[in-house]
């Protein structure tokens, strides 16, 4: 019965290991697609609020500062993609 606990804690500790490996290899992530995003006041979508474009910043998708205000009410055009580097 010991030997069976102490295989079984050694395939979780091999298994944990794995993962922690693996998980370290996926920090290198796809390159994202940055958006332009228009707020509107409501559903309608006819009166403009607000806006910001996306840009990339070192190999990774930021956000502009908004010109506006935000709502939940918004559309997203694609402008590019940051591909690692600055675009």
């Amino acid at each position: 019965m010991r030997m069976r606990k102490i295989r079984n804690a050694v395939l979780l500790a091999s298994i944990v290991m794995t993962t922690s490996a693996l998980s370290v290899g996926a920090g290198a992530k796809a390159p994202g697609i940055m958006y332009h995003r228009t707020f509107y006041s409501d559903a309608t979508m006819t009166v403009q609020v607000g806006w910001y474009r996306d840009k990339c910043w070192n190999g990774n998708v930021v956000a502009s500062p908004v010109q506006g205000v935000t709502s939940p009410y918004y559309t997203l055009e694609a402008i590019g993609r940051c591909s690692g580097g600055y675009w």
